[in-house]
């Protein structure tokens, strides 16, 4: 397996390093991505015709996505165009959150959904339009139930200090 730390190397802080890296299933992912065609069949034109322009846009999506944890924050890495990166302080999480959805049980890839929340990014926060908005998840990553485990009680430890 490729390291993903290294792309996250040139933004940690000094003294800060890297615990844990995630790629979010491939499957699963495309799954999510590509769904709303597959679902209804009516629209199965419509992605054949789109499909050209659709898979460069998903592959750059996949490509940029990679999350991880340091001993100081939560990190998620993403974009299409640029490159994007998004931190939470882990003493800030206050609250953690793992979900299974449909999309992961149709990708038969033992994938799930962790969720970071803290009082300025609350689990479950929508915008105007009802959109989920919370920025500090990690979609699709392998054996959610045991990652999330894991980092809560990494958490809890830097609480701790």
């Amino acid at each position: 397996m490729q390291d993903l730390g290294k792309h996250f190397e040139h933004i940690l802080d000094d003294g800060e390093e890297i615990v844990k890296t995630f790629k979010p299933n491939r499957r699963a992912t495309a799954n999510s991505f590509f769904f709303f065609f597959w679902a209804i069949p009516l629209l199965w034109p419509i992605l054949i015709i789109s499909f050209p322009i659709m898979y460069p846009i998903y592959r750059a999506y996949y490509n940029k996505r990679v999350y991880a944890y340091t001993n100081k924050r939560i990190l998620v890495r993403g974009g299409i165009i640029g490159t994007d990166y998004k931190s939470l302080d882990l003493p800030s999480v206050n609250a953690t959150l793992v979900h299974v959805g449909f999309i992961d049980k149709i990708s038969k890839k033992n994938t799930g959904t962790l969720e970071f929340g803290s009082p300025a990014n609350p689990i479950g926060m929508t915008n105007s339009n009802g959109m989920k908005v919370n920025p500090f998840i990690f979609n699709h990553i392998e054996n959610p139930y045991d990652e999330h485990k894991i980092v809560k009680q990494y958490i809890a430890s830097v609480k701790d200090k």
